[in-house]
C-alpha cells in the first residue's frame, strides 16, 4: 500500500482513513486553526486534455455548492485546493462510525432508532435541496453515527462525479442496491432521487434486509428495474399499514408518486409512526425522568454490587437508557453482549462504562448506574425478580412552562438534530431558571458562532 504523503495543501497528515477508486480520505490537523480535519483527496490523474479540465471545473462548482450546505446533520467542508494535480477536500472530521459499519457489526434498530435515524438525514437533505443540490448517493456507508447519537451524512454534491467520466473509463463507484430506478436506467435526477435511497436505507434498518439483494450488480439492477418493491410487513410482521405506506410512496417507480420533498416525507414518518415513538431510546428517555429524592444514599460497595443478578426487563431498559446518554443508539447492542457474558452486575457496570471514550463520563455513567440500583435495592425492588420498577414517569422539565420548553428545544434542534429533545428534558431537570437553562444548552453546540446565534435567541 502506498505510503500516505506527509502533507496536503496546509494540513498535516496523521493517517490513512479510507480509499476507494475515486480517492483515498485521511485524517488530518490543520496548524492554522488547530483543528483535526478529514482530507478527501480525489484522483483526477485518469483524465486528459480538455475533459480533465471540464471535470476539475464542475467538481470545483459542487464543491462550492455543497459547502454552503451547512446543517447539523451535514459533514461540513472546510476548504478546497490542489495537491500534485489532484483536488481535494478539507472537511469536518467525524468521530464516529458509518451506519454500514454498525449493520456489519450486528446493530439492529427497532421502529422508533430507524426512525430517528432517517428523519435526520432528510433534515439534511431539506437544506441541501434548499440549495440546489442533489446527494445522488444516499446508502448507509455516507450516513455516519456519532456517540451522541447524531447522524451526519457525508459526500454531499461530490457523488455526481461517481457517475460521470470516471465512471465511463472503468472505475465503479458505489452499489445500486439504493439507487432510484431513474438513476439506474442512466436519467436525469432531482431530489425525489434521493428521498427514494434514503427508503432504501429504513427498509433495511427495519426489515434487516436490502430492498432488492442479488449476488451480482446485474441482478440487483434488473431486481430493481423490473420487479414489485415489496411491502415492508412481508418482512417485518409487526410493521404497521402507515409505515408500510411511507414506504411504498418514497419508493415509487415513478418518480412523479414520491414525496414532493424531504420534509413532507418526514411529516408523513412522524405521523406513520407516532411522536411518541420517533427517536426510540431518545424519546424515551425524554418521557421518563428518574425522580431522585434530596439526599442521595451513599454509593453501595462493591460486594453489594458483586452479588448474581438475573437480566430482567426493568434493569435492562435502564441500562439501555443510561448508556445511551454517551454512546447513542448501539447502546441496546452493548447492554445486550455485555449481560451474555457475566452474572455479576460490577462486572456488567464496569463492562458497559468501558464502551464510553471520556474518563469522566465513565465514572458519571458508573456512579449513576450504582445509586439506580442501590434506590431500587432499598425501595424493595430486587434485581432478581424483575418486578416492579424504581423510576416514575413526569413531565420533562417541571417548573418550566411548556411553551419556553418548546421554544428552546426548537430552537437548539437547528444546531444538534432531533437529540435537542433529551438535552432539553435533561438539563430542565437541573436549571434553577430559564436563563440557566438556556446557558447549559448553549454548552452542546460545538461551533462558537452557532452557540452565540442560539443564545441570541433567548432574548429576542
Amino acid at each position: 500500500m502506498t505510503e500516505p504523503p506527509v502533507q496536503i495543501g496546509r494540513y498535516r497528515i496523521e493517517q490513512r482513513l479510507a480509499g476507494g477508486a475515486m480517492g483515498v480520505i485521511y485524517k488530518a490537523h490543520d496548524p492554522q486553526i488547530d483543528r483535526t480535519v478529514a482530507i478527501k483527496l480525489i484522483r483526477a490523474d485518469l483524465l486528459e486534455g480538455s475533459e480533465r479540465d471540464s471535470y476539475l471545473a464542475r467538481f470545483q462548482r459542487e464543491a462550492q455548492a455543497a459547502g454552503r450546505c451547512m446543517h447539523p446533520n451535514i459533514v461540513a467542508i472546510y476548504d478546497f485546493a490542489m495537491h500534485e494535480g489532484n483536488p481535494f477536500l478539507a472537511m469536518e472530521y467525524v468521530p464516529g462510525q458509518s451506519l454500514s459499519q454498525s449493520l456489519a457489526g450486528g446493530m439492529e434498530f427497532d421502529v422508533g432508532d430507524a426512525v430517528s435515524v432517517i428523519l435526520q438525514v432528510l433534515a439534511a437533505l431539506a437544506c441541501a435541496h434548499a440549495q440546489g443540490v442533489v446527494h445522488r448517493d444516499i446508502k448507509p456507508a455516507n450516513i455516519l453515527l456519532l456517540p451522541n447519537g447524531q447522524v451526519k451524512v457525508t459526500d454531499f454534491g461530490i457523488s455526481r462525479f461517481a457517475m460521470s467520466s470516471l465512471t465511463e473509463i472503468g472505475s465503479v463507484v458505489g452499489t445500486p442496491s439504493y439507487m432510484s430506478p431513474e438513476q439506474c436506467r442512466g436519467d436525469d435526477v432531482d431530489l425525489r432521487a434521493d428521498l427514494f435511497s434514503t427508503a432504501a436505507v429504513l427498509f433495511e434498518l427495519l426489515s434487516g434486509r436490502r430492498l432488492f439483494a442479488g449476488t451480482s450488480q446485474t441482478q440487483v439492477l434488473y431486481a430493481l428495474l423490473n420487479q414489485e418493491t415489496p411491502h415492508l410487513h412481508e418482512r417485518m410482521p409487526s410493521a404497521t399499514a402507515a409505515l408500510d405506506r411511507v414506504l411504498q410512496t418514497a419508493l415509487a417507480n415513478n418518480r412523479d408518486q414520491r414525496f414532493a420533498s424531504a420534509d413532507s416525507m418526514a411529516d408523513a414518518l412522524r405521523a406513520a409512526v407516532g411522536e411518541a415513538s420517533v427517536a426510540g431510546l431518545v424519546n424515551r428517555e425524554a418521557a421518563t425522568v428518574l425522580l431522585q429524592p434530596t439526599r442521595l444514599p451513599s454509593e453501595p460497595s462493591v460486594g453489594a454490587l458483586g452479588d448474581d443478578f438475573t437480566a430482567d426487563d426493568v434493569l435492562i431498559s435502564t441500562l439501555e437508557r443510561k448508556l445511551a446518554h454517551y454512546t447513542g443508539p448501539i447502546a441496546r447492542l452493548l447492554v445486550q453482549s455485555a449481560i451474555r457474558k457475566t452474572n455479576r452486575l460490577d462486572e456488567l457496570f464496569e463492562s458497559l462504562a468501558g464502551s464510553i471514550e471520556s474518563r469522566n463520563d465513565r465514572e458519571r455513567f458508573l456512579r449513576e448506574a450504582r445509586r439506580d440500583f442501590e434506590m431500587r435495592r432499598r425501595g424493595g425492588t430486587s434485581t432478581r425478580s424483575g418486578v416492579g420498577r424504581l423510576t416514575t414517569t413526569i413531565p420533562p422539565g417541571v417548573g418550566f412552562a411548556t411553551v419556553d420548553l418548546e421554544r428552546v428545544e426548537r430552537e437548539l434542534a437547528h444546531y444538534i438534530g432531533p437529540i435537542a429533545k433529551v438535552l432539553v428534558a435533561r438539563e430542565a431537570a437541573k436549571a434553577r431558571s430559564l436563563a440557566e437553562l438556556w446557558d447549559l444548552l448553549a454548552v452542546k453546540i460545538e461551533r462558537d458562532a452557532e452557540r452565540a446565534a442560539f443564545l441570541r435567541k433567548r432574548e429576542s
